[in-house]
Parts: C-alpha cells; structure tokens; sequence
C-alpha cells in the first residue's frame, strides 16, 4: 500500500508539473567529473594473498608471482591520491563477511568508512544482518551520508527517522548532481533479518520517479547508486531515462576493457565501463568494482553544456604488494633481487595494477582491532565434550547406537544454519572439512584449521527432487573411480537413509526427512517442494560431484544467493554466540543427518540367501531386471572371461573403473575411452560408474 501511494503521488506531481511551467534542466559549461567507487567490501579489512599471471621473465611463459592484493590501507591510499575538486567517491555496501564483523559486529567497519570519507554511501543487505536495531545503532557512529533509496522503514522499526534519505544533491564546481540510492528488494527481504516494519518500493519505479523529482530541480547530471547487481543495472539502464552511470554492487562483478585484467587470471566478467541504451535510445554507463576492497573503481565523465555525456573513460585500480614470491619447483619463495626488479616493472607496465602505498591513518584505525584479533586467534572460544570423528564415507549400521562417519562434517552443517535463519537446511561435503573435533578446549584458530579454504557460504532454492539428487550425486562421485571421499555428503535438518555402491536404478539416499525450524518436528521431504539450501561456494558450483547444484543455477541463476560470508565464521560464531562459549557433543541420532547406512544388493538370483531389495520411501519403483541363474559377479566374470569377441557386454562391479575394466576385457587399460564412447548413453561421467551397470564392450 505504502508503495503505490507513494507512486501516485509521484505521478500527480510529475502530471502537475507537465500542466504549468515545467522546470528544465540550466545550461551550463562543458563539465569533467571523476568517479571514484567501492562496493562489497564485506568488512575485508587486510590485503589478500593472489596468484597474479604476471609474466615476469622474458624467459617463461604464464609465470605467476604470489603477492599481496588490496586491503582498506591502499585503497584509501589511491583515493587520496586520485581524489581532487572535480571528483565524488561512492561507496556500494556492504557489511559482514570476516572476524572483523563476527567479533566488531560492524564497529571497525564503520570507523574504516568514516575515514575514507565516501561522499555517498547505499546500503546493501548484509548492513540488516543483524536487525534493524543494530543497524540503526551503527547508523548513528557514521560520520558520511547513508542513502536508504527505495527502503521505507514505517514508524513501528528503530531505522525510522534514521534511513529516510532516497538520495542527495551534491555541488561540484558550481555544478549539481543528483545521487539516488537503490537496492534489490527481494534479496535483501529474504537473506537478512531485515524486520517486516520495513518497507519497500519497487527499484525500477522508484528510479524513474526519483529522476523526474530531481529533473523538477534543474539539475541534468543523474547518478544511481545501486545495490541491485550487475544484470539487475543493466535491466535498470535500459528501462530508464535520463541516468547517466549507475555505480554498481551486490554481484562482486570485476570489469576491464583494456584486457589486462584478464590476462592476469582475474575474472573479469564485462567491460568498464559497460553501456547500455536506454529508453531514449541514449548511453547510460555502468561500472563496478569487483570486491573485497581489492579495487578502486575510476571513471572520468566528460559533461557538454546539455549535461549529455560526451566521453566516459577508466578502469578499475589493483593495488598490490609484497612479499612478492614466485614458483620455484612447486615452491613458493620469495623473489630475489633480479627476479624483484622484474616484477616491479611489470606492475609498472600493467594499466591495472599498481604497487600499494600504506596509508598510516587508515592503519592506525584498523591496527588495533587487527591486533586484538590476531590474539583472539588463540583465545579458546569453547570446548569438545569428546572427539567428533571426520570418517568420510561412514561404515554399515542399521542399530542408532552404531552411527558413525563425519560427525565433524555434521557440526559444520549446523552451524551454517545459526545465521541463516531462512535456510532451511545445510550440506557439508565430508572433505571440506579437514581436522577431526579433538576432546578439549576449543580455539578460534582450531576453527580455521578445520576450514582452511577461501570458500563462502552460499545458499540454493532447490526442489525435493533437487535434494534427493544432489545427495544421491556426491554419495555416488565419493565411491567413483576419483576415489573422492571427500564428496560424502552430511546434513543439517535434513536426515536420509544410504545405500552404498548403489545400483543406477536406485538412489543411494533415500527415505528423507526435513525437519522443520520453528517445531522441530520431521517429517517426509516434499519432492515438489521448494527448500532453501546453505551450503560452502565450492559444492555450489557442481564442484565433488555435486552437480544438481550446477545445473539449478545454470536453469536459474537467481536460485542461488551469495551471502559472501567467510567459511570459518559460522563456525566460530556456533561457540562464541550461540554456544556462549560452552560444549559441542556429538550429534544424537536424532539430529545426525544419516539414519542407516547400507551395502547395496542386487536382485538375489534363485535360490539366494542374499537379502532382497529393499523399497525405499521417496523414490519412484525401479523395473526390475530379469531373474538370473547366477549372480552379478558371476556374471561379469563369465562375460569378461568369454574367448575372442564374443563377450560383447560387461557388468560392472565392486572396485571397478574403465581402466580397469579395459585392462581386464580388452588386456589394455588405454582403452578406456573406447568404452565410455561405446556406453556415453549410460555412463554421463567416465569417472562415475556403478556396480551392476551393464555396458558394451568394443
């Protein structure tokens, strides 16, 4: 309701002013404008160590050098060095993401923010993650303008009074230009805890109508500061008028046009800056700034006396430091003197990058938490009631008291799901998880010993059937010829039985079970259902097997959400919020993600003793496969025993893979790939094949 009364009223004072004498635009002097901007730093504070292709040495070629990359030091460093009387510095939220947030809750963030002294800032999601409230405290220690764009906080929330500027009007040589802030609805709605006290108007509406308010003022040089994505801005410029550069966010998009960005492995994903024709058939530009603090982005804008933008020309900015290392028979050492100068020159020579100057008043802000932090590292955060094994692929049991596997990997699901409140489940491959849950005291620094890697958290709008596969996916790619252990999946709310080395006509988790976050009740998986999923950035991207999440995304990017948090930091947050310091215990077959664990059995032949397939809840009947006199390994050894050319099929077993079974049909292992060309209708993976499959032999 909020909404459309505040588009109609929009709308019968843009008729009004059509009615009388409408205000236009002034006349004024060809302009130059410089855009200096920042989005996504996800309270990334400290450079970060890269891999940079830099090709040093006349001598090789693709040499990479290991250095350090951005941080909240350089980058306030190039502003002061880029910043001047005609240039404005924009900053796209957002907030969270490391210990500086999960300890500082935003504290150093925004000391960090009051020092680089953005002439506008627009919110992004991550700023409500920990409610209105708090986000309405932190609104108060900023000391720089915070837009709210289309976000209408009512009366009943704290961040009424406080969050109520859409945009502002800023002076530069005389000249005036608008700033309006926008941000993604529905993300922001659904991946914080944002409260239903706020309110919201549709982001493309709201920009248009907020040009034509602005346009009302005479002024003629427009820009959108968005939260909405990289996709979203272009959606946003082509459906607009009269915006000339939308300063982007939320995608963590890196863009260069000059190609030396590329060329140095970095994922750039379009061109800076990018232009999109809009509803008048006119140029409006888009830039962003990849993420992290790991780039300043510059534009320099060129203004005619229409305020029509007659040039618009920059690229992001990379500042880097040493120590500069480079590989030395797969070692990383540090770089000598000849090979430093080199490297130097490089840097020199790279359009994008440049060597990273230490800016000691943003140092001083940040040493002090930096210090502290580095000390918490050591702080025992909690405790282990008793050791929490991570045995990857779990052995047989049917009997609770029996359970066993990764029950480290279950405790790392949980956690996922403490800050996620709209999450509705979590899962864990087994290997991501690399030390066990010892019996004692419980470090900050244990927790990122147990997660090593640079993986985020991530979240996926799946099916039921989407679930069931992507489980049946990584417990089958655990037991392939990658011999990916690793890939085992474990769960939070979200329980299954397993069949190991299940044959291809049945899933290998079955009977599912959710259980519900509010009652704590479970009950059977809705295969039409949708679910939200957390899980870690390297299984989202299909990666061990798990390739459902993949194709989800590839169907509908919008199914997945990046919430940017660092792997670890749920983890520690479980014992230093959640667990107020206090015992993780083992998980209780209540709660543990797998109710039995079986070995799976063909169809027993007359006669057998052998146990007879089982019918699974939650799964479609299998047709069932002619009774045979012999067994599924008497059979493949009678085929693959049979002289010259006549065994003509193989049933796959235990242990085997198409080496193997090339070695052992055809008497050479090479092979293999004739056999999977022969069987590429069954066999989708040459590296996944399961016992009793039936394939074709050459």
């Amino acid at each position: 309701m909020l909404k459309r009364n505040l588009l109609g009223l929009g709308l019968a004072a843009m008729m009004l002013a059509s009615l009388s004498s409408p205000a236009t635009a002034r006349a004024s002097e060809p302009f130059d404008l410089t855009i200096l901007h920042v989005n996504d730093h996800h309270s990334h504070l400290d450079p970060q160590t890269f891999d940079l292709n830099l090709n040093y040495d006349d001598a090789q070629e693709g040499e990479k050098v290991r250095l350090q990359l951005g941080g909240m030091s350089y980058i306030s460093s190039l502003i002061r060095e880029h910043r001047n009387d005609h240039s404005l510095l924009l900053q796209s939220g957002e907030l969270n993401g490391t210990l500086y947030y999960s300890l500082y809750k935003g504290e150093t963030d925004m000391k960090v923010i009051n020092a680089l002294r953005p002439d506008a800032y627009m919110v992004g999601n991550h700023e409500f993650d920990e409610g209105d409230q708090h986000f309405a405290d932190l609104y108060q220690t900023a000391r720089f303008p915070i837009l709210a764009g289309n976000i209408k906080p009512t009366k009943r929330s704290p961040l009424y009074g406080n969050l109520d500027q859409p945009y502002l009007i800023k002076e530069v040589d005389g000249e005036k230009i608008a700033i309006i802030g926008v941000i993604k609805i529905e993300k922001t709605k659904e991946s914080s805890l944002i409260s239903e006290d706020v309110e919201f108007i549709d982001e493309i509406e709201f920009v248009k109508s907020t040009v034509e308010e602005v346009k009302r003022q005479g002024i003629n040089k427009i820009i959108v500061l968005s939260h909405l994505g990289y996709d979203f801005d272009q959606v946003l410029a082509a459906e607009t008028s009269d915006v000339d550069l939308i300063v982007g966010g939320d995608t963590h998009n890196l863009l260069d046009s000059s190609g030396e960005a590329k060329a140095l492995g970095l994922p750039v994903t379009g061109e800076y800056p990018t232009m999109v024709q809009n509803a008048d058939g006119k140029s409006t530009y888009i830039v962003q700034a990849w993420e992290y603090a790991k780039a300043l982005g510059r534009i320099d804008l060129k203004f005619d006396a229409q305020g029509e933008i007659i040039s618009a020309a920059g690229s992001p900015i990379l500042p880097v430091g040493g120590p500069y290392q480079v590989n030395v028979d797969d070692q990383w050492v540090d770089a000598n003197e000849t090979a430093l100068t080199h490297i130097k020159k490089a840097i020199a020579n790279n359009s994008v990058l440049v060597e990273g100057q230490i800016d000691p008043t943003m140092e001083e802000t940040i040493t002090p938490y930096r210090k502290a932090l580095e000390a918490q590292m050591e702080t025992v955060i909690g405790s282990i009631q008793e050791n929490l094994s991570n045995e990857r692929i779990p052995k047989p049991f049917t009997d609770p008291k029996d359970t066993n596997g990764s029950f480290a990997a279950q405790v790392v699901a949980d956690s996922f799901l403490y800050g996620l409140p709209h999450a509705d489940v979590a899962i864990q491959n087994a290997g991501g998880v690399r030390e066990t849950f010892r019996q004692g005291d419980f470090t900050m620094a244990d927790a990122y010993t147990m997660l090593p890697f640079s993986n985020t958290i991530t979240t996926l709008e799946l099916t039921g059937e989407e679930i069931r596969d992507v489980l049946d996916e990584a417990i089958r790619y655990s037991q392939g010829i990658t011999q990916s252990t690793g890939a085992f999946p474990y769960s939070s709310h979200l329980r299954y039985d397993v069949y190991l080395n299940a044959d291809e006509g049945m899933k290998s988790a079955y009977n599912l079970e959710v259980k519900d976050r509010k009652t704590g009740v479970w009950s059977p998986i809705d295969m039409n259902k949708t679910y939200v999923v957390a899980t870690n950035s390297f299984t989202a991207l299909g990666k061990d097997g798990y390739a459902t999440f993949e194709k989800a995304i590839e169907k509908d990017p919008d199914v997945k959400v990046e919430t940017y948090i660092q792997y670890a930091v749920p983890l520690v947050e479980l014992f230093t919020e959640h667990l107020n310091g206090g015992v993780v215990v083992k998980p209780d077959a209540d709660s543990y993600s797998l109710k039995s664990v079986k070995e799976w059995q063909a169809e027993p032949s007359e006669g057998s003793n052998a146990p007879v397939k089982e019918s699974p809840v939650n799964e479609a009947p299998v047709s069932k496969a002619p009774a045979s006199k012999a067994s599924a390994t008497e059979a493949s050894d009678r085929e693959s025993s049979a002289q010259g050319n006549a065994a003509k099929t193989y049933t796959v077993v235990k242990g085997d893979n198409l080496f193997r079974i090339a070695q052992k049909t055809l008497n050479d292992g090479t092979r293999w790939r004739e056999i999977y060309e022969l069987n590429k209708d069954k066999i989708t993976n040459p590296r996944v094949i399961y016992p009793g499959q039936r394939i074709v032999l050459p």
